[in-house]
């Protein structure tokens, strides 16, 4: 999904765009866990986790599978772009 200049993706939807950092280094089996999002490891021995997801649903799912995979995490970031305000 690529965003245009307005922040608004190709298909005119919204999307969360989200930034976690972890307290560890992830091993490789976790990028297929989290279904297409980034996973960049640091040299502090913390990872960063990037992407975009369709919706809300998709964003609390992304929570509960860091819970359920035990991931401890310094910071999370989720932003809403691509959406009008009213």
């Amino acid at each position: 999904m690529e965003a245009t200049k307005n922040n608004r993706t190709s298909e005119g939807k919204c999307f969360w765009k989200v930034k976690i950092v972890s307290e560890a280094h992830l091993e490789s089996w976790i990028k297929d866990y989290f279904g297409g999002l980034d996973i960049r490891h640091r040299k502090d021995g913390s990872s960063v986790i990037t992407g975009k997801l369709n919706d809300m649903p998709a964003l609390y799912g992304l929570f509960l599978c860091l819970r359920d995979a035990g991931i401890v995490f310094h910071s999370l970031e989720a932003e809403k772009v691509g959406c009008s305000r009213h």
